[in-house]
Formats: C-alpha cells, sequence, structure tokens
C-alpha cells in the first residue's frame, strides 16, 4: 500500500471455516474502501487457513498470520492485530459474524463529526449458525426512549458512560460492531491486562478506552452477531449458569473501574449488591457459590449492606424514579 488506510480491519480466527466466507465478504464488498484487512489465526483444526489463504490475495490484505499454538486468549489477537494495524481506526471484525454494506461507512463518518469520540459502535441483528434472523435484543434497545431514538446517534462523555452503562454491564457486547481510534490504544501497557483474560477481556479493554474520550451510540443494527447454542463464554454468568470461575474476571473489570473512575457511594453501593445478589442465584454448587462470594469480597470490600441497599433501591424503584438500577441508570 502507497499511503496508510484509514481503516485497519483485524479479523481474529479460530475454527470458524463454517463462517468465514461470509464474514470475509461482508467486509470486502463494505462501500467505505479506504482499509487493510489483517488475517490472524490462531492455530485452527479445521480448513480455516486454506480459506484465509485464499482471500490473502486480495491486495487489500496486508497481513496474513497463523499461529502454529493457540494463544489461549482471543484478545491476545485483538493485541497482535493492533501492533500490525496502520489506519487510524480499528475494527475487530470477529470471524463469525457478519455486517451490514454500509458499517463501515457510518461509523466512520460519526468518528469524523466527533473529533473527541474514541469509539463508536451500533446495533446488532442478532443470527444464528445458520444465518437466520433470531428475536434476541442484545442491545437491549426495548424500552420507549430507545425506540424514539432509532436511525439517530448519540454522543456520550466517556467517563459518564462508564459511570452510568458500563459499571452495569458491557453495553457494547460485540467488537464486530463497533470502531475505535487506533491512538487512543497507544502502547497497549495499559491494556495488557485484558489480554490475559478468556471471557471479559473486552468489557475491560471498553472501560479503559471510554476514559480516553467520547463513546458515540449508532442506533441503527448494522452488525450481524451470531449466536452459538451451547456457547461457553462469559454469557453463562449473565444467565446465572457457572461453576464459579467466570465471576473472576468480573471482580476485576469491576476493581478497575472502582479504582479509575469517581463512582457516586449509593451507586456503588446498589452495584455490588446487585453482584452479589447474581452470586447468590447463579446455577452452581454451595462450595464453588461460597468461593466466589469470599473471592469478590477480598477484591470488592462488599458486605451485607450493599446487598441490603440494592434490594430496598430495586423496590423504591418501582414507585420513585430515578432510583440507580441498571435500568434506571442507562443513558
Amino acid at each position: 500500500m502507497d499511503k496508510a488506510p484509514l481503516v485497519s480491519i483485524i479479523i481474529p480466527n479460530f475454527n470458524h471455516s463454517r463462517f468465514l466466507r461470509e464474514r470475509l465478504e461482508s467486509v470486502f464488498n463494505q462501500t467505505f474502501e479506504d482499509f487493510e484487512v489483517i488475517l490472524l489465526d490462531d492455530a485452527s483444526t479445521d480448513n480455516s487457513v486454506e480459506i484465509l489463504e485464499e482471500y490473502a490475495k486480495d491486495p487489500r490484505v496486508s497481513h496474513l498470520v497463523v499461529n502454529k499454538e493457540n494463544s489461549g486468549s482471543p484478545f491476545r489477537q485483538w493485541q497482535r492485530g493492533i501492533e500490525l494495524s496502520q489506519g487510524k481506526y480499528i475494527w475487530i471484525a470477529e470471524s463469525d459474524d457478519s455486517c451490514e454494506p454500509d458499517f463501515l461507512l457510518t461509523c466512520v463518518a460519526m468518528m469524523k463529526n466527533n473529533p473527541k469520540a474514541v469509539i463508536a459502535f451500533g446495533g446488532s441483528i442478532t443470527i444464528d449458525e445458520n444465518s437466520s434472523k433470531i428475536e434476541i435484543d442484545n442491545d437491549r434497545w426495548y424500552d420507549k426512549r430507545f425506540k424514539k431514538r432509532q436511525g439517530e446517534c448519540r454522543v456520550f462523555d466517556g467517563i459518564r458512560y462508564i459511570t452510568h452503562n458500563l459499571i452495569w454491564i458491557n453495553y457494547i457486547y460485540n467488537a464486530s460492531g463497533t470502531l475505535f481510534r487506533r491512538d487512543a490504544y497507544g502502547d497497549g501497557s495499559e491494556f495488557e491486562s485484558c489480554m490475559k483474560m478468556r471471557n471479559a477481556g473486552d468489557w475491560l479493554f471498553w472501560s479503559i478506552m471510554a476514559t480516553k474520550g467520547d463513546v458515540i451510540e449508532i442506533y441503527r443494527k448494522l452488525n450481524h452477531f451470531r449466536f452459538h447454542s451451547g456457547s461457553t463464554t462469559r454469557e453463562g454468568v449473565n444467565k446465572g449458569k457457572s461453576n464459579g470461575n467466570l465471576f473472576d474476571e468480573d471482580f476485576i473489570v469491576l476493581r478497575h473501574i472502582f479504582e479509575n473512575t469517581r463512582i457516586p457511594t449509593l451507586r456503588k453501593m446498589i452495584r455490588l449488591g446487585a453482584l452479589m445478589k447474581k452470586i447468590q442465584r447463579a446455577q452452581m454448587s454451595e462450595e464453588d457459590r461460597k468461593a466466589a462470594y469470599l473471592k469478590g469480597k477480598e477484591l470488592l470490600k462488599y458486605n451485607k449492606k450493599d446487598y441490603l441497599t440494592e434490594r430496598i433501591s430495586k423496590t423504591l424503584s418501582n414507585f420513585i424514579p430515578g432510583i440507580s438500577t441498571i435500568r434506571n441508570d442507562r443513558l
């Protein structure tokens, strides 16, 4: 390439040969064309590499890197791709997802129009393993205020976005629907702890990234997020199914947010109480539950007062608007 592209598209893959062509076609057929593609394979055992080698012939592909041994974390692939990138903006296009042809055009325009923004992300159509649409609203756009925002975008101060949104859950739940600024990543040292994770590394990644500038939410479903039946990701925690270990990374993310962002005391107590409730209701053995509870207590210093505060606030929220809850706090 004669000049640096505006966007670097990183496609990290592991054993997704079944979905790779759909993914790659959705990338190469973007209406926005000023990009490079970085193909990464994490020691797949299917025929992924054969497909990647075929597409690597496209002049827009700047790198094809095939690991001989699996890295052990999907976020190590993010790191490798970012290190190789030349673009001002980064798009991590997960190999099992897909998107609309104007995904990049829309996100790049939003970033250009809002120079303080470090993240822009849109909504997702959820698809199954056969690429058929399924009625799951991972964006949580089901109440009236979000229905009114359809087709619009909103720009939020990054710190406010953390204290109101990311403190509760990872609303930026799919990297495939997200564009971010390369310079906000810097030399990567701040993000090293994310790379050691297996499940919640993205939640921590966006929580750090949001401290660097504004966050744009685009209320259009530009991404196609693939839902895998029997998935063993941190969704297990969100659905209350866990052996206890998946809470460990949640503890780390929340501790990072509490240590690096000023959270109002009442909101922090309610959030900790909500975590305690989640552990209490998770489907796990009592031994695992006790271990998770004690580890969380050690890292986050929660107590019964936090739990009671959350329970009381939850009840009062039915009668008093504005009480902190995951739904009420969201910007």
